[in-house]
């Protein structure tokens, strides 16, 4: 089966983890994955100064962006003429997914995100999207309820998460070593940290061998937090798993709402897969993984956040059981050698 996949972007951790961590493994299931990049990533920013830029000069500037949009897709359009089955990963370009249209069918839309919150033009635009593909891989149960209505064919579909590059340390880190608490992401998700700065914040002036680890695109601004304590360091995707091995404990704070009903809990699936215990926000996915044992803390009151992290500060027994726990169930379920079989089985049914 030849697939021609239409990815966002090189970097956009959707096309890196739904689409091409597979591709590998589909080429040895009998799946020959060509994958249509653009140059320019669909959801790229404007650069330096001209994010600041008066709002009155924004439409131009959009139009433009949509036009190279269109034109980056090109390519990716006459490859899936040659193909047997199209894997559109999230979106054909922000705002114009109407122009699907001109994608050979079978479609397959891949959705691991409430993308319809983002879409300027309303929920409307990816209805017809998800109407107009014959399958939806969807990558949690909210997702695919959401989408249920649209399309017959639905998957759930996990973010997987190479157990072979996440992996735990070899050796543990050693008794007497500050106590890191370790947090993963993109600016954009800065603001689920600020929700839950107050109790960082109180934890780190209580433990002042506590470190709060920042892994991103840029640097927060978390004014609150003793800034001897905080660390940041800029990600790469070639650091991406190796800075996990410095971390105790991994967070993943999120809010009680539709936008975040709809996250696929990558992160927590990294920290697993390292071996390290987890405090998140109980809701959507999050809730869904720590049921599957006992692998971390749920954490929702500010009182909840000090305590979970206390807990785990003094027992490094306690860190090391749930570390293992969380691996064992990330290489069981959530390993891109099984979610790989998933898809492969998707793609043969059609």
């Amino acid at each position: 089966m030849k697939v021609t996949a239409l990815t966002s972007g090189h970097n956009t951790p959707s096309a890196r983890f739904r689409v091409r961590q597979y591709l590998p493994r589909l080429k040895s299931l009998g799946i020959d994955v060509t994958d249509y990049c653009p140059a320019v990533s669909n959801s790229a920013q404007l650069p330096g100064p001209l994010r600041k830029i008066r709002r009155r000069y924004l439409p131009p500037i959009m139009v433009a962006q949509s036009l190279l949009n269109i034109a980056l897709r090109v390519p990716g359009v006459s490859g899936s003429l040659r193909g047997d089955v199209t894997w559109l990963e999230r979106n054909f370009a922000p705002g114009l997914d109407d122009l699907a249209f001109v994608l050979k069918r079978p479609l397959v839309v891949d959705i691991d995100d409430a993308i319809w919150l983002y879409n300027p033009f309303g929920a409307g635009m990816i209805r017809r999207l998800v109407s107009r593909a014959d399958a939806v891989f969807a990558g949690n149960q909210y997702l695919a309820d959401w989408c249920r209505p649209f399309c017959r064919d639905i998957h759930v579909i996990p973010t997987a998460i190479d157990t072979e590059r996440f992996r735990p340390v070899a050796a543990p880190r050693e008794h007497g070593d500050r106590f890191v608490v370790g947090w993963t992401g993109t600016a954009g998700n800065f603001r689920f940290l600020r929700n839950i700065e107050p109790p960082l914040a109180a934890f780190l002036r209580k433990n002042s061998d506590a470190t709060f680890l920042v892994v991103a695109d840029e640097r927060p601004s978390l004014p609150s937090l003793p800034q001897e304590q905080l660390q940041f360091v800029r990600w790469t995707a070639s650091i991406e798993h190796e800075i996990l091995a410095g971390m105790d404990v991994g967070i993943m704070p999120i809010d009680d709402s539709d936008l975040s009903r709809g996250k696929c809990s990558f992160k927590m699936l990294q920290y697993m897969a390292a071996g390290i215990p987890v405090v998140v926000s109980p809701y959507g996915m999050n809730a869904e993984l720590l049921a599957l044992d006992r692998i971390g803390v749920g954490a929702v009151s500010s009182d909840d956040w000090v305590d979970a992290l206390q807990l785990l500060h003094g027992d490094q027994a306690l860190r090391e059981r749930l570390g293992a726990a969380g691996r064992a169930v990330a290489e069981t379920d959530f390993s891109t050698a099984s979610v790989a079989n998933k898809i492969a089985k998707a793609f043969g049914a059609m």
